[in-house]
């Protein structure tokens, strides 16, 4: 049996929102979306680069050392549209328009995770944010969310756990965007 520090982690590049951002995000869903689907916790709120499943030590190192090299400038994103996935549940929050540096960050990220032989996304980058999931139908929205700015000086490298019988999304490092 391998010690618990050698075991795979399910990782992900993501980009992370401000304590203000996701306490707006979420308080805008509870008190303005209706649907019986528990919300994602506030502190998970983010938007997803690079899905990178069973990560071992050694490639944990090489999408470290990968990523402390991407020279990408910081970036802005607005959000206040909604979108719905039906075959999946997923209810989310999107950006208005996808920006380069956005699309090359991911594109950079995924490579490097199929390069290393950890993930091929089956799936075209699609940014969003996660507010619900399972949903069979889609929530209803009373009022929609004020529009909001966004800048990204940096993304992390998160690793999805579980804590206390919680899902979490701990930041192992966080990488600057100059």
């Amino acid at each position: 049996m391998l010690d618990k520090n050698q075991e795979n982690k399910r990782l992900f590049f993501g980009l992370d929102f401000e304590k203000e951002d996701k306490y707006r995000i979420f308080n805008w869903l509870e008190s303005s979306v209706d649907n019986k689907r528990k919300s994602v916790l506030e502190h998970n709120l983010h938007l997803t680069l690079a899905f990178l499943p069973n990560v071992t030590l050694d490639n944990e190192q090489k999408l470290i050392e990968f990523a402390k090299h991407l020279t990408l400038s910081p970036f802005q994103l607005q959000f206040e549209h909604t979108g719905y996935w039906q075959d999946t549940g997923i209810f989310y929050l999107k950006p208005n328009k996808v920006t380069t540096q956005l699309t090359e960050l991911a594109t950079s990220l995924r490579a490097e995770g199929e390069r290393l032989g950890i993930y091929k996304n089956p799936h075209a980058f699609h940014p969003h944010i996660t507010l619900k999931r399972n949903c069979k139908q889609q929530p209803r929205i009373n009022k929609n969310i004020t529009p909001f700015n966004v800048e990204f000086k940096q993304f992390k490298l998160f690793h999805s756990t579980r804590v206390n019988n919680q899902l979490r999304y701990l930041p192992i490092m966080e990488f600057p965007l100059y």
